[in-house]
């Protein structure tokens, strides 16, 4: 039900209305991040940055923790991004990233490492407002395989200063990852 919900979502973003060469894939972002995992919530805070490398390969790299009582998650990405027009109002991007996560409670560790597949959609809803929405698959054996999708927005302050927020939802095996962000990017 939710990935059909998340692929309405993609369908709706198609018409959007500013020009997709107004996207800017040179960015630092800080978020403050809950995730509801493991029964409760933990919270922390993200970060992440996007590099073009020309009109239309980028990289990406995000760092998270969120915590609670002893306990933590962290997740740390490396991507190589394809980005490609769909119209003149929204990008189609799809992200190949290596994933490194990281959790401990009570005085006890594990950490491995695997691969994130992610595709969506990112354009202009209105002049100061974007969108996106992708679904991915992520693959790090200690600690699950499975299907995830995404949906966020910013609200462009300037050209150089934005508001973020976004919904992330993963299922890996049996495990559910809520998490919610708010935060600021800046452009450059």
């Amino acid at each position: 039900m939710k990935l059909s919900l998340i692929a309405l979502t993609v369908a709706a973003a198609l018409p959007l209305s500013a020009h997709a060469s107004d996207l800017n894939y040179n960015y630092v972002e800080a978020d403050y991040a809950s995730t509801h995992a493991f029964g409760t919530t933990l919270d922390g805070y993200q970060a992440k940055g996007s590099a073009a490398f020309n009109d239309n390969f980028f990289g990406t790299a995000s760092y998270g923790r969120v915590s609670k009582n002893g306990g933590h998650f962290s997740e740390g990405t490396v991507g190589l991004g394809y980005r490609h027009a769909i119209s003149d109002k929204a990008n189609w991007d799809s992200i190949l990233s290596y994933v490194n996560d990281d959790a401990g409670a009570g005085g006890n560790s594990a950490s491995d490492n695997g691969y994130r597949i992610q595709t969506g959609v990112r354009g202009m809803m209105a002049p100061r407002f974007e969108a996106n929405a992708n679904v991915n698959y992520t693959h790090v054996s200690n600690f699950g395989n499975g299907v995830g999708a995404g949906v966020g927005g910013m609200f462009h302050v300037n050209d150089t200063w934005g508001i973020t927020g976004g919904y992330d939802y993963s299922k890996r095996d049996s495990t559910h990852l809520n998490t919610w962000t708010l935060g600021l990017r800046a452009s450059f």
